[in-house]
């Protein structure tokens, strides 16, 4: 299969995000990306000096994926619907969120577009605290704003966690298939 110089990282990256989705950040090596897009590992490596690249670049598509879905709720209207978005995106993605949320190795710093990408979506949840809360001082909102980003961390979690088991209560599914309302509840009250 041909390629065109100015789309490999690009193809690059689409499988190595497909590897990392479907199985985990592991399972993705580099003569397996450069395989499967019908290039030499020399090429590869033309577009990322090392896997950690490769790795920042999955975690920005991931960031930004997460982000541009926040940036079209409206916050206003509905806080929780921002951390039902937050978990549906774990749910569904759960290799990508691992990647992106879990104990990495990578060092941010070096990579100051993703840190960015990633403290924005913090960020965009503690303009709509402010935006819930608008007569709370600054410490309230931040603590707000770290309970809802834990507890939905937490969710992911808990949910991810009982799926593999096959240990899904009633209730777990009641939460899993009405997350605003049950955000709205627990969370933003």
């Amino acid at each position: 299969m041909g390629y065109h110089k100015k789309n490999l990282k690009e193809r690059l990256v689409e499988i190595a995000w497909e590897i990392c989705k479907a199985e985990s950040w592991q399972k993705v090596n580099m003569r397996l990306v450069a395989q499967k897009a019908g290039v030499s590992t020399t090429a590869f490596y033309r577009h990322f000096k090392s896997k950690n690249d490769l790795k920042a670049e999955l975690m920005r598509r991931g960031f930004q994926f997460l982000y541009e879905g926040i940036k079209e709720l409206n916050i206003d209207d509905s806080l929780s619907s921002y951390g039902a978005h937050y978990i549906r995106f774990g749910l569904e993605n759960p290799h990508i969120y691992d990647l992106m949320f879990g104990n990495s190795d990578l060092d941010m710093s070096l990579y100051p577009d993703l840190e960015a990408l990633s403290n924005a979506s913090f960020n965009g949840l503690v303009e709509g605290v402010k935006a819930f809360m608008p007569n709370k001082s600054e410490k309230d909102i931040m603590i707000k704003s770290y309970n809802v980003w834990a507890s939905v961390h937490g969710l992911v979690g808990i949910l991810r966690r009982l799926e593999w088991e096959g240990n899904k209560t009633e209730t777990l599914e009641w939460i899993e298939k009405n997350l605003e309302d049950y955000l709205e509840k627990t969370t933003f009250s």
